[in-house]
């Protein structure tokens, strides 16, 4: 009894196809037991073997090496008669095994091909990719790719996306379609960032949708990312195969159907749509019939072992050149007696709500700060009930300034004598700490990291000339670092600063989205 074999390695999960001989069926199925499941006998008179969904949780090497070994364990080695691999993932268990590697998207037309699909393009919507593939048949009845796109650098509308947001509310991503089937609206979720959809799920909580609801809200945003970010101006050419891990979820196919307009007739989930890499892969093994030397198997699994090692290293953090003003305040002592003429400062962010009262010396008199948690107005309202209980009878607030993405707003409710944009407000404060916290030195260069958005802003004497800012990604800004550090289980006040400057050899995560950190 043989066999040929595809593996398909991915960032978040790894699947395994195998074509076994028509005639040998039944025994197959009886070697393989839960592991592998019989799907089908294919045109080619082989019989479709596909294994459990498997996650790789950061070990791709491991979720190799045990795929193999359960096929060596039915068939023997000498019963494998060839292994392609696939995916992100799968260079390295390539290069160990001395293996054949093909790329993503030919092994997702093999595979739709291998299954019998006659569709016209492809959506694909993997843990941690997205692509798109508008195909054509070749003259010998193959599938030919003529047009192709991916989602690029930024994991929504994806696996892992779906997953976070649905782990913050407490469901298992396995759940989500059914739950989601029932609810009546959604929520209006942000489809283009994680840290942003967060802050859209938790505001649409308190407006009293229900989970069901925000989940349908997040299906949708999913479903309009991909539109927007992934097939953008492309052609959508029916049939349509909808393919993937995520495939599986059918609130998603529903808001994918929604979102491209498409009936069930011109979009749909084609069998072991989360196995067509490995499938294709498999088909690739079976016509090559590349020989393959099962004994490079200790190679695979000596490097699975030590594989934890790999991470790049850099420096570690050291703060001799940072000085820290806070460090330099002096507490305020107000004078004995009389009133206290003050200025009142309110900066309300997507994430905190700062306030601060000043004297008319710019000496700082008291400082608040809270979570806006959505609700703005009754925030600012409590921040201002404190700071009234515990100096109102002394202070005469001789003006009013707001700044902030909710500036206008509470600007307009307080009756703000000044409404400032953030870019202005930053310059103002920087230019003014400066004068008189470092001796009269003016900064040229303001970098600011909030709760969802981080800032570069450039002076000339104290006159801006450039900034930017990070638009639509919340990759380095606080609500990015927090999330690492719940997961982590680590306080994100005092305890993870303290933990990542006592590293010694800071391992380098990479630089570019939530997710795929």
């Amino acid at each position: 009894m043989n066999c040929h074999v595809g593996i398909d390695i991915g960032a978040v999960s790894a699947t395994a196809a195998l074509l076994v001989d028509g005639r040998d069926q039944a025994a197959a199925t009886a070697a393989f037991g839960e592991n592998f499941k019989f799907e089908k006998i294919l045109s080619s008179g082989h019989a479709l073997y596909l294994s459990t969904y498997r996650r790789t949780r950061g070990k791709p090497l491991a979720a190799a090496t045990e795929l193999i070994e359960q096929i060596i364990a039915a068939f023997g080695t000498d019963g494998v008669k060839g292994i392609c691999l696939t995916g992100s993932g799968s260079k390295l268990s390539a290069d160990k095994l001395g293996v054949p590697m093909l790329n993503e998207f030919k092994s997702i037309s093999v595979g739709l091909s291998a299954m019998g699909c006659d569709v016209r393009t492809v959506f694909e919507m993997g843990g941690e990719s997205s692509k798109y593939l508008r195909l054509a048949r070749n003259a010998d009845g193959s599938f030919g790719i003529v047009d192709y796109s991916t989602n690029g650098d930024c994991a929504a509308g994806t696996g892992s996306f779906i997953d976070q947001q649905a782990g913050r509310l407490k469901y298992a991503v396995e759940d989500i379609g059914k739950i989601v089937l029932d609810a009546e609206r959604a929520a209006q979720v942000a489809g283009r960032c994680s840290v942003f959809a967060k802050s859209d799920m938790i505001h649409a909580q308190q407006k009293g949708y229900t989970p069901a609801e925000v989940l349908r809200g997040l299906c949708n945003a999913v479903a309009r990312n991909f539109r927007t970010a992934v097939v953008r101006s492309h052609p959508v050419e029916g049939p349509v195969a909808f393919i993937g891990g995520v495939a599986a979820n059918a609130a998603v196919v529903r808001a994918m159907r929604e979102a491209f307009e498409l009936d069930e007739s011109q979009m749909l989930v084609p069998a072991g749509f989360s196995h067509i890499s490995a499938i294709g892969a498999a088909v690739s093994a079976a016509k090559a019939d590349h020989a393959v030397n099962l004994a490079h198997m200790d190679d695979l699994r000596a490097a699975s072992d030590t594989a934890h090692g790999t991470f790049s290293r850099q420096d570690p953090l050291k703060m001799d050149n940072v000085l820290l003003l806070r460090d330099r305040v002096t507490p305020y002592i107000p004078p004995a007696t009389g009133k206290i003429d003050a200025c009142l400062g309110i900066d309300i962010g997507s994430v905190s709500t700062n306030v601060v009262a000043i004297s008319q010396d710019g000496e700082l008199i008291k400082e608040v700060y809270v979570r806006t948690k959505g609700r703005p107005i009754e925030v600012v309202a409590a921040a201002l009930v404190d700071l009234e209980k515990e100096l109102g009878s002394r202070l005469n607030i001789r003006g009013v300034g707001t700044t902030g993405s909710g500036r206008e707003l509470i600007g307009e409710l307080i009756g703000a004598d000044t409404i400032n944009d953030e870019i202005t407000a930053h310059k103002t404060g920087a230019t003014y700490v400066g004068k008189k916290m470092l001796g009269g030195r003016v900064p040229d260069t303001i970098f600011e990291i909030g709760g969802q958005d981080s800032k570069f802003i450039s002076l000339q004497d104290g006159v801006v000339v450039d900034f930017t800012m990070n638009e639509a990604c919340a990759a380095g800004t606080g609500s990015f670092l927090e999330e690492r550090a719940e997961e982590l289980d680590i306080s994100i006040v005092g305890q993870f600063a303290k933990m990542a400057l006592a590293s010694e050899e800071p391992i380098r995560l990479g630089e570019r989205c939530t997710v795929f950190m």
